[in-house]
């Protein structure tokens, strides 16, 4: 999953939600000084990507853009999966997308002083190029592969990630709608604080 997902299975609560954000940027020895409620949010969102990586959908997924894709599906799927969850995002959230955007880039802005000075450009980047709203189009994906293929070995399978990724968007979509309600009830089950932004999933029968 990446950071829209991420956020959304954060819930309300703003250093749970920092944690997560920063989880892939942030080296061992930074995360000595961090306060307990932000470390919260780096186990869960380590949780979050464990879970992801041993389920079968996504798996199925990776599997149907692996050719094209070699060693960037995984991340493709993640990306792609977001943008999956903004077209269905009134299955899975109570909370409107644009609310919980601005309530994350309120919140991220207060609490800054707690991240590490090395990551705090890349909390500002977030909220001054508001990322969250960049899932909600084709095109937007596309920017962001656009702006990966920059620091990637093999930029021109990140540039074409887009295409690949739409000529499988049926069989994608299909498990994306198995897998979320897992991921949903999943989070539920290990949430600190728990989280009203879910609406939990019935469980799956077939």
């Amino acid at each position: 999953m990446n950071y829209l997902a991420h956020l959304l299975l954060s819930g309300p609560h703003p250093q749970l939600a920092l944690g997560n954000f920063l989880a892939d940027m942030i080296s061992p020895d930074q995360t000595e000084d961090l306060p307990s409620d932000i470390l919260e949010g780096v186990t869960l969102h380590r949780s979050i990507d464990v879970f992801t990586d041993g389920h079968e959908d996504v798996r199925k997924s990776t599997a149907r853009i692996r050719k094209k894709q070699r060693k960037y599906a995984p991340v493709s799927v993640d990306i792609y999966y977001d943008y999956l969850l903004v077209r269905n995002w009134a299955s899975y959230a109570r909370v409107g997308l644009d609310e919980m955007a601005e309530y994350i880039y309120r919140h991220l802005a207060i609490h800054l002083d707690a991240v590490p000075p090395a990551l705090q450009k890349r909390v500002n980047s977030m909220i001054e190029h508001q990322w969250l709203s960049t899932y909600r189009s084709a095109p937007g994906i596309g920017n962001v592969f656009r702006r990966m293929a920059h620091r990637a070995s093999r930029p021109e399978i990140l540039l074409n990630a887009l295409e690949h990724l739409q000529e499988q968007d049926d069989g994608l979509e299909s498990d994306f709608s198995h897998f979320f309600p897992d991921m949903i009830r999943h989070v539920l089950s290990i949430h600190p604080y728990g989280n009203e932004w879910l609406i939990p999933q019935n469980e799956r029968t077939a």
